[in-house]
């Protein structure tokens, strides 16, 4: 009855790897069929032309295999910080690609955008997939403030369904707790206490 949304990418690998090689069709035959494929991918549209091939081919693949073992996909998408290229709409262009080549994912997981982004987004996804489930925002370990202006901007958006944050609900306790410098009690009352504020946040921002 959870929603768990697994990793299949080689953290950091660009262009993309699975943990599994390229058998990752045949792994995800043994997976539980609850579960989701989760693959973050440092895409950009603007990437040097053979590692954006060689990067929308592993997507494709994941695709074709999700496909077949009956499995829901989320595609991460986060464009590199430091590309070269400073066209506007990266993230749009991005999604836009993907789905131009046939790529279909159940979920997308993204960053926060501004509420014309979201516009932009909500039209794409509806017109290219109506049966799409929606987007997550990730948090990349933006301070809890700057995740509920995101969730703010993102409160008349049709598709975006919720937030998978990690590192701002737990990172710095977690630094402090394995320090020694706070107690057990402590980490889970400051996890906890930063974890009803995105909630309360997320609610807010949703009327």
């Amino acid at each position: 009855g959870w929603w768990v949304a697994r990793p299949v990418e080689v953290q950091g690998s660009r262009p993309l790897a699975f943990e599994h090689g390229r058998s990752i069709g045949s792994n995800l035959i043994a997976w539980p069929q609850e579960q989701i494929i989760k693959c973050l991918v440092q895409y950009h549209p603007d990437d040097e032309p053979l590692l954006r091939l060689e990067q929308e081919a592993q997507i494709k693949g994941l695709y074709q295999a999700s496909q077949v073992s009956g499995h829901e996909l989320l595609l991460e998408i986060i464009p590199p910080k430091d590309h070269s290229s400073t066209h506007p709409d990266v993230l749009y262009r991005a999604l836009k690609r993907l789905y131009n080549l046939g790529i279909f994912p159940a979920w997308w997981k993204i960053e926060a955008q501004s509420a014309e982004q979201w516009k932009q987004l909500d039209e794409l996804i509806k017109e290219r997939d109506p049966y799409c489930r929606g987007v997550v925002l990730l948090g990349l370990n933006a301070p809890a403030a700057a995740l509920a202006e995101g969730f703010r901007q993102a409160g008349n958006s049709r598709t975006c369904r919720g937030f998978a944050v990690g590192r701002t609900i737990f990172h710095e306790p977690s630094r402090a707790w394995l320090a020694s410098e706070i107690d057990d009690e402590t980490l889970i009352c400051r996890v906890q206490a930063t974890f009803v504020e995105l909630i309360d946040a997320w609610r807010a921002a949703r009327g």
